[in-house]
């Protein structure tokens, strides 16, 4: 058994994330944190591990909100789960997140999916993923955003070892155009890791996982260590000061 650091609640021994509040229970160098000093709760870990033993909570070809039938589950994580949809009445296939069952819209995990939305969608840009809509179905909440048939880079280095000089510096200047077109905004990312970069079928770079974004010069989130230790800059990991060039620093681990 594993026991939560966040929580305190009782895991199984296999479980990457607890099962009660979501948060990390096994802290590899890209685990996402969050630390807030006036809440303490935890974030959202990148949803990227697939589970091909089940099927999640919603059975394939379940339609929901009217609009979407489940195509399959796509991954899973402390953030909940993301599902393979078909967007019925657009004809095209879309990302569905849910957050975990029973949370509430008080809560501060709802208003980082809230907040997620509210950011995204002020980003139109081919290097950026794009958020669609917030919805519920039973209670259940969920985002709405582009399906990105591919991997994330974190995966595909890990299978090739290496990309070719070419093709790294051509992701490079995509990585660099989209969250240029995110400061542009005054969003700034703050969790920009391998794991939330998606490369699709097609070889592009799109910057995805802005559960944890804010802007410029909102004072909230200022004063709160949120991101990745591997990829944080220094005065974000110790102070909680996230600007553009703590952005930037992080991207500059990437390349």
């Amino acid at each position: 058994m594993k026991t939560c650091p966040a929580c305190s609640a009782e895991n199984t021994a296999d479980g990457k994330f607890c099962s009660a509040c979501g948060g990390v229970l096994v802290r590899g160098p890209e685990a996402t944190v969050d630390h807030n000093p006036a809440k303490n709760a935890s974030a959202c870990p990148t949803i990227s591990d697939p589970d091909s033993s089940a099927h999640g909570r919603f059975l394939p070809g379940t339609k929901i909100a009217g609009r979407y039938r489940i195509v399959s589950l796509a991954g899973r994580g402390g953030m909940g789960e993301v599902y393979r949809a078909d967007g019925s009445k657009l004809g095209h296939l879309v990302a569905l997140k849910f957050l975990p069952r029973g949370v509430a819209e008080s809560s501060r995990r709802f208003q980082l999916f809230a907040s997620e939305l509210r950011l995204s969608r002020q980003l139109a840009h081919p290097n950026v993923c794009r958020v669609y809509d917030i919805d519920e179905v039973e209670g259940q909440h969920f985002l709405s955003m582009e399906f990105i048939d591919g991997e994330d880079l974190k995966g595909l280095l890990r299978r090739i070892g290496r990309l070719p000089g070419d093709k790294g510096l051509e992701i490079a200047q995509q990585l660099c155009a989209g969250l240029a077109a995110a400061h542009e905004k005054g969003v700034l990312h703050r969790d920009l890791k391998p794991a939330n970069i998606m490369i699709d079928g097609r070889g592009q770079a799109r910057i995805t996982d802005f559960c944890l974004a804010r802007l410029e010069n909102s004072a909230n989130g200022f004063g709160e260590i949120a991101g990745t230790p591997a990829y944080i800059a220094p005065e974000q990991l110790a102070r909680g000061e996230t600007t553009i060039q703590s952005d930037l620093y992080s991207l500059g681990l990437i390349l």
